[in-house]
């Protein structure tokens, strides 16, 4: 079907075909086949039948008088305009169902507005949305408007109903004009607003007697007053209609559900039946009795201050609970999700949540609706809690995310927290080594106590040889890489020129802490720069050169008797000895029939080679000097070139000698046979004049690893490319360029493709300057010597570290200039996550390092001081070993610092800092929180806060007094045990487990110090001494000395028991109350309980006894122990609502008896 229809001329390709949108404006010559309906239908006077457009009949019929066989059906429009006589069929209904002005004699089908407008029919018209206006009496068929002719069933009539002009008989003449009722129409119009001015009046009267009903004007008063207008009802009305259904619901979730055998209608009936029936029971209100008496109101105010206790308790209870939850509970969903989906393998290799919507890790972007794996929050709240993750536990830290890590447990594998660690894992199918294991766990802790010592000798001012300590403990460790890491350590130390056994620090051979921070962090082409990378090429070359020549000894020394060393064991007749075992073994270059050899046997070239692999320049010139005929007959300049080389600190030929070198070589390579030049030779060549740099390799000698790293190293020269050749041109940034490509095409799985262990290629790292990649390299298998060993570089200052604030997630970031750096602060805390939880003190040590890069300039500095401080304050709060960490008091009064305050030198702060104070506070805070009393009073002692000492204090007494009487004595939890062999004096206040011995024992620390005295409130201080005499009477009533239980009670004057009946003493002891502390006003019922009980068995005793010596004195007592008591029952009368029940009741049963 085109959009035309078929208007394009041309016999038509299907008879029946579908009509376009204009169908029938083709030549009428050229069709003949019947077409379905364009927009106008047929227009071409066709006698086929044609199916109705837009219009309905033909745009060229309209007003015609055809006549037609067949049924048009319905356009658009239906027939507009046609007359038609006769019809076969019934036409369907256009847009205004029948024609517009037509006449027919059979039903139209439904129109848009049933009937013609206008024209006279008979015929059953559809409904129309205006009723039937045209005058037609005929049963109406469906239509949107109804049907269009006269009309007189309808009550509100529709357009132009009630028209004179309408046409009343289908035997009339047709009319050729399609605007022939134009006239109907008209009057159909007046009528219509006839009709609207009609409906109005009625609506207003309507509106009048509402207004009148709403006033009271009615004529009688049976009906109800109408309060409401018209909108106002519409919109009642709207609300009691069922609601609108929601078009923009997905039906594909009705077919999901019919699918599974649920019916949605039926479903949602339910739901609306529920949700109509269910209605929401109010409470009614506690209806209180009729008081009929004093009892009864006291009974039932009572019951409502109880009640109102019980509720205000309870809902105290909530908000404590939630604000708990809040602060010490760490819920992050999003985390936990991730390691269970890690667990189960269910996590993508970009490291990310990227799967379908159907998976259990859809996002939140994907679905607001909460589900199982999903979230209900902002995708930038669930970016800010996965970079939460490591939330501490019990210190909220004040960076954005925690600068430990969260603890694991002792034994198990800790979780790799840096992105670009773990994808690299992933990625390359490596398994990190973890410290699941006896050995693991020995390693570390012998990691631990070298950490300790390093802390140590700085804190003492001594040298401290790191490389060689952290060396042994991997020696020890006896692992696959061990060998090779040992390389590297030796490697750095020969960079730094580390010397061992040095025992100060004015030692010119000493290596300083932080020695080459400064130079080496220089970003520029400075000159101090430049050594740096000189002296990494000359640490470097010199480590494989001592390597080399330990082979050589080793090798001679598991081969004697065909070395055949012999003579002085000096240098040279060691490698000479070397060169002659490996000719034996056809090791030096095939059969050996290419190399140059003297009368002696000695391969010349060879040996020469090994001398300068071994870094025996010297040697060199003494051997060619020893045998200079034999050298000059194989070639007269090299004399002259070794002895300008031996000559040279940095192993430079003068430029005459360098272009004549080049020369010689360049002719030979080229001119010279094949097989006819000593392989060592040239190789002897290319090292001395540095030759063809372009090809920086050896051929013809077997070589190893180590030995094209050395090569390597051996030609880069770092000097002024300005005055530099650029052909000559080779420093240390190409090397490691060399080097970064042989690790991508070697060592990305460990190097195990090429025979070495994935240690080799850290050393070669190390070797060649790349300190921060080797670092990031091994923290992929091994995260434990990785990060011991960026502690040895950190420690002498080669290793270029991130910003703790701005840092990514990843261990390996770059600078602006493309300098690789190390996330080293977080690394050493994430690291500790391991063994914290066992050793705190040895956390302590490591966290320190942190501060090893407080020199930085800038911000950078500060950044790394408080991030290491931050660290130790969540340490603290985490392991609540507060007296080991922070300090510790005796009982005596002398102050132990911790290992936090011994270290405060190291860590940038000083003894009064604010931080030390900080830190303190929020554990006291923390400990006072949890109920650790012993802890929360130490460390408000050490953080001199004495009156929240005291006050804490007055708590714990307090809770001590008010045991009930019968029950087991309230006990603090120490948490230090002290020794047996300990003095008093010796015990920390920690110690303690009796609250009555820790105030006694503050009480006397505190008032041997006025300057501590003073910082006390008074009203703290006389409560202390009134709990402590109230322990003392708790102490008499507990072993029955109940005399002197009265008269230590009366002695702190709270209860009446002097009064002697006088009423307004005894209102002044009650209206003293309210004056009293918490602390001191909770003990008060508990001192009614032992006056009452003290105060009944005197007054038994006396009573009950036979043989008194004055029955006056005995009667007085008695006398004087009722008129107590009953000036206690006057008291707690007047106080009736502060005491528990039971009280009472003891005071009326004493009263009674």
């Amino acid at each position: 079907m085109s959009l035309f229809g078929g208007s394009t001329p041309g016999p038509p390709k299907d008879p029946a075909g579908p009509g376009g949108l204009f169908e029938g404006f083709r030549d009428p010559s050229k069709t003949s086949a019947p077409a379905t309906g364009g927009l106008f239908a047929s227009t071409t006077g066709t006698s086929a039948p044609a199916s109705g457009g837009l219009f309905g009949k033909p745009l060229g019929s309209l007003g015609s008088t055809t006549t037609t066989s067949a049924a048009p059906s319905g356009g658009l429009f239906g027939g507009l305009g046609s007359s038609t006589t006769t019809s076969s069929a019934a036409p369907t209904g256009g847009l205004f169902g029948g024609s517009l002005g037509a006449s027919t004699a059979k039903p139209a089908g439904s129109s848009m507005f049933g009937g013609g407008l206008g024209g006279g029919s008979t015929q059953p018209a559809g409904g129309s949305l205006f009723g039937n206006p045209t005058g037609s009496t005929a049963p109406a068929a469906s239509s949107i408007f109804g049907q269009t002719g006269t009309s007189t069933a309808t009550p509100f009539g529709g357009l132009g109903a009630g028209a004179t002009g309408a046409q009343n008989s289908a035997s009339q003449a047709p009319q050729t004009n399609p605007l022939a009722a134009s006239t109907a129409t008209a009057g159909g119009l007046a009528q219509s607003q006839q009709n609207g001015q009609q409906n109005h009046a009625y609506f207003d009267s309507l509106l009048e007697k509402s207004r009148k009903r709403m006033h009271g004007d009615t004529e009688g008063n049976e009906l109800p007053h109408l309060q409401l207008g018209l909108g106002d009802l519409r919109q009642r009305i709207k609300r009691l209609g069922p609601g609108q259904q929601d078009r923009n619901v997905d039906g594909r979730a009705h077919y999901l559900l019919a699918a599974s055998g649920v019916d949605p209608g039926a479903a949602v009936r339910d739901l609306a039946q529920f949700s109509t029936a269910a209605k929401t029971e109010q409470r009614s209100a506690f209806q209180q009795p009729a008081d009929t008496d004093v009892e009864s109101y006291l009974a039932n105010l009572q019951t409502q201050t109880t009640l109102s206790m019980i509720s205000d308790g309870l809902a105290r209870s909530i908000r404590d609970f939630d604000t708990f939850l809040e602060e010490n509970v760490s819920m992050e969903w999003d985390a936990q999700r991730k390691r269970i989906y890690e667990h189960f393998g269910i996590k993508s290799r970009q490291g990310g949540a990227i799967m379908d919507k159907g998976s259990f890790s859809a996002s939140a972007s994907e679905s607001k609706a909460g589900g199982f794996g999903r979230s209900r929050r902002s995708k930038a709240q669930s970016l800010a809690a996965s970079r939460a993750k490591d939330a501490s536990t019990f210190g909220r830290s004040s960076m954005q995310k925690s600068a430990i890590g969260a603890a694991v447990p002792v034994g198990t594998a800790g979780q790799q927290v840096f992105a670009d660690v773990t994808q690299k894992q992933e990625q390359n199918g490596v398994a990190v080594a973890v410290p699941t294991d006896r050995f693991q766990r020995e390693k570390q802790n012998k990691y631990a106590q070298k950490v300790q010592n390093l802390n140590v000798a700085r804190m003492q001012k001594r040298p401290y040889a790191i490389c060689e300590e952290f060396a042994s403990v991997v020696e020890q460790a006896g692992e696959q890489h061990s060998p090779d890491l040992v390389k590297a350590y030796k490697a750095l130390a020969e960079v730094v020129a580390e010397v061992p056994d040095l025992e100060s620090l004015s030692d010119p051979l000493a290596a300083r802490e932080r020695k080459f921070a400064k130079s080496y962090l220089d970003e520029t082409n400075t000159p101090a720069s430049l050594e740096v990378k000189k002296r990494t090429i000359r640490g470097g070359t010199k480590c494989l050169e001592k390597l080399a020549f330990e082979e050589v000894e080793s090798t001679i020394a598991k081969n004697p008797r065909e070395a055949n060393l012999g003579g002085i064991p000096n240098v040279i007749s060691k490698v000479r000895a070397y060169v002659r075992l490996l000719a034996l073994k056809k090791r030096l270059c095939g059969d050996n029939s290419d190399l140059q050899s003297v009368d002696g046997g000695d391969y010349i070239w060879a040996v020469t080679y090994y001398l300068l692999r071994t870094g025996h320049i010297q040697e060199i010139g003494r051997y060619v000097n020893d045998n200079i005929n034999a050298f000059r007959a194989f070639d007269r300049n090299f004399a002259a070139y070794i002895s300008e080389y031996t000559q040279s600190d940095e192993r430079r030929l003068g430029r005459i000698n360098q272009d004549k070198i080049n020369n010689e070589y360049n002719q030979r390579s080229r001119n010279a046979p094949k097989d006819s030049l000593d392989p060592y030779k040239m190789a002897c060549y290319k090292i001395i004049g540095r030759c063809d740099l372009r090809a920086r390799s050896i051929e013809g000698i077997n070589h190893t690893v180590e030995d094209f790293v050395w090569l390597q190293l051996v030609l880069a020269r770092e000097v002024n490319r300005v005055d530099e050749i650029a052909s000559e041109v080779y420093g240390l940034s190409d090397l490691q360029k060399t080097m970064a490509e042989i690790g991508s095409r070697f060592f990305v799985k460990g190097g195990a493709e090429v025979g070495c262990s994935f240690g080799a290629f850290v050393f070669f790292q190390v070797a060649c300057g790349m300190f921060e990649e080797a670092v990031s390299y091994l923290y992929s298998f091994t995260y434990t010597d990785a990060v011991h060993l960026a502690t040895a570089m950190d420690f002498y200052g080669l290793l270029r570290v991130s910003d703790p604030m701005s840092a990514a997630d990843d261990l390996l970031t770059r600078t602006t200039r493309g300098n690789p750096q190390i996330n080293f602060g977080r690394m050493i805390g994430y690291y500790t996550r391991d063994f914290r939880a066992a050793n705190v003190a040895a956390a302590v040590d490591y966290l320190v390092l942190i501060c090893l890069n407080k020199d930085l300039g800038g911000e950078a500095g500060n950044n790394q001081i408080r991030l290491c401080h931050e660290a130790l304050r969540e340490l603290v709060l985490e392991s609540r070993e507060f007296a080991l960490l922070l300090g510790d008091i005796l009982n005596g009064g002398a102050e132990i610092k911790g290992l936090i305050a011994q270290r405060t030198g190291l860590i940038g702060i000083s003894e009064e800092d604010d931080f030390m104070k900080d830190i303190t506070m929020r554990a006291a805070s923390t400990a006072d929180d949890n109920g650790r009393i012993t802890d929360a009073v130490l460390l408000f002692m050490l953080a001199r806060e004495y009156d929240n000492v005291v006050v804490i204090l007055l708590r714990a007494l307090s809770e001590y007094l008010t045991v009930p009487i019968g029950q087991e004595n309230y006990q603090l939890q120490p948490s230090k045990q002290g020794g047996k062999d300990l003095s008093i004096d010796e015990l920390s206040l920690s110690s303690a487990d009796n609250p009555v011995t820790l105030a006694l024992q503050l009480r006397k620390v505190l008032g041997q110090d006025r300057a501590k005295y003073n910082k006390i409130k008074p009203i703290n201080a006389d409560a202390v001494n009134t709990m402590l005499s109230i322990a003392q009477a708790k102490e008499l009533f507990d072993h029955g000395n109940l005399t002197e239980v009265l008269d230590k009670i009366t002695e702190v004057d709270i209860l009446p028991l002097n009064a002697k009946g006088n009423a307004s003493l005894i209102r002044q002891y009650a209206t003293k109350f309210s004056s009293l502390i918490q602390p001191i006003a909770a003990t008060v019922p508990n001192l009614l309980m032992w006056s009452i009980y003290a105060i009944n068995q005197m007054r038994d005793q006396f009573n009950n006894s036979q043989y008194t010596g004055n029955d006056d004195v005995r009667t007085g007592i008695v006398a004087d122990m009722r008129v107590k008591s009953m000036d206690l029952t006057t008291y707690t009368s007047q106080l009736r609502y502060r005491f528990p029940a039971d009280l009472h009741e003891a005071l009326a049963r004493a009263q009674s008896e």
